[in-house]
């Protein structure tokens, strides 16, 4: 059925939107009475007769690397979560304090964001990407020329300055991350990149050495990051439909996740370093539990493809963002319901990023190929700031491909080979 004035691609948008709500009823999987009529038999133990979808456990047995990997990460999350958990019933048995409230006041700081400065990050390729480390002192950022160059930041005068290049592939960077090692004291802070011949790096932040390179994708990488256990794992995207977890020391590859139609495009772990949330361009997001394998949930409602997603420090909110220009919040205590849908870009969403410095979680950033920069309140996900733009016509907009923030400072990168620094 066409509605009237409607063409071929608005048609299949709103298939999509049809489909998509389908699926967030009946979590994918349409019931065939005939089906279970053909079935035949009168037994009354087989479920189909009664109409009931039988399950079936679907799982590759796993090596005893991966065995180890994933007592470790118990081992190590499970102390994080009783922390965070304990720490949040006492903030909110607190009388004198009003969390509400203090959330509200740390976002609207947000709105006195101003850039700063503008650096030139590459001089002939766009920049893919843009992260903060060290609490915000530092930032690496990556082009499609295959540079990596590390920054200093200081948010209190508004400078960035160059103090590394790394030459990490011939071929496109297609994510970059960074972890500061916090916990081995004396070691070297680690730059990890995912190119589009399929590889991944993990790089020295001293010196710009190469310490391992991941090989096993069958087609180009999107985005990778770094686990938040001291960077000891490592997650990559992959087009091949999966993502894949490594062993940053040895370089030993030791999950391949499947589960997506289509590319997995992003990867992000949860502050507890217990789950991982993968999502791609089959406009599908899943959380997995990263100590036993099992997919928990499922993000149902972008009607594109989903570019970027992020864990809140809070623990159970994450947020996406999608070719269908919306940004979407979603709540792990809800069955991972979807929470907010905001439309704020005119763009595809390319990245979105909380806060994870300063405040539990308290905002959010997202940018777009709009050439904006969103900012949002992590307790009841409303706007508060927007950021950049163009005032020349459609025709200058820098399309943005990363956004990060930390405490009082957020950098972008985008289209124009430049990184931006804002300050409050």
């Amino acid at each position: 059925m066409t509605v009237f004035g409607e063409g071929p691609g608005d048609r299949r948008e709103r298939l999509r939107g049809i489909l998509a709500a389908l699926d967030a009823v009946d979590g994918g999987e349409l019931e065939d009475a005939r089906a279970d009529a053909d079935d035949g038999g009168d037994d009354g133990d087989d479920e189909t007769t009664h109409g009931r979808r039988q399950k079936e456990v679907f799982y590759t047995e796993g090596t005893q690397k991966l065995l180890e990997a994933r007592v470790e990460l118990a081992e190590w999350s499970l102390p994080r979560a009783a922390k965070r958990l304990a720490t949040q019933r006492a903030t909110r048995a607190d009388a004198t304090r009003d969390e509400r409230t203090e959330t509200d006041a740390v976002v609207a700081t947000t709105s006195r964001f101003q850039a700063q400065c503008s650096e030139i990050g590459d001089a002939t390729r766009p920049l893919c990407g843009v992260r903060f480390y060290d609490g915000g002192k530092r930032a690496v950022s990556a082009s499609w020329s295959g540079e990596v160059k590390r920054w200093s930041c200081d948010a209190g005068s508004g400078d960035l300055t160059c103090d590394l290049t790394i030459r990490a592939t011939d071929h496109r960077i297609t994510g970059v991350d960074a972890i500061n090692k916090t916990a081995t004291p004396g070691e070297d802070d680690l730059i990890a990149t995912a190119h589009a011949d399929g590889t991944a790096a993990v790089w020295a932040a001293s010196d710009g050495s190469r310490r391992v390179e991941f090989r096993g994708h069958a087609s180009r990488c999107g985005k990778v990051a770094f686990h938040p256990n001291d960077g000891k794992y490592i997650a990559t995207a992959g087009f091949d439909a999966t993502w894949r977890l490594w062993n940053v020391a040895t370089g030993d590859e030791l999950l391949c996740q499947e589960g997506h139609a289509k590319e997995v495009y992003d990867v992000a772990f949860h502050p507890d370093g217990s789950l991982a949330a993968s999502v791609g361009l089959d406009a599908v997001g899943r959380v997995w539990d990263l100590r036993t394998g099992r997919s928990i949930a499922v993000l149902r409602g972008h009607v594109k493809q989903i570019l970027s997603v992020d864990f809140s420090p809070n623990g159970y909110h994450l947020v996406t963002g999608s070719d269908d220009r919306t940004v979407r919040c979603w709540d792990l205590r809800k069955s991972a319901e979807c929470a907010y849908t905001s439309a704020a870009h005119s763009g595809l969403v390319s990245c979105v990023k909380y806060e994870k410095t300063t405040s539990n979680g308290a905002f959010f950033a997202s940018c777009s190929y709009d050439g904006t920069v969103n900012v949002y309140s992590g307790r009841d996900f409303a706007l508060n700031a927007r950021l950049g733009g163009s005032s020349g016509g459609a025709e200058v907009v820098n399309k943005l491909t990363g956004v990060d923030v930390a405490g009082d400072a957020l950098v972008v990168s985008g289209f124009d080979k430049t990184l931006k620094l804002y300050t409050k």
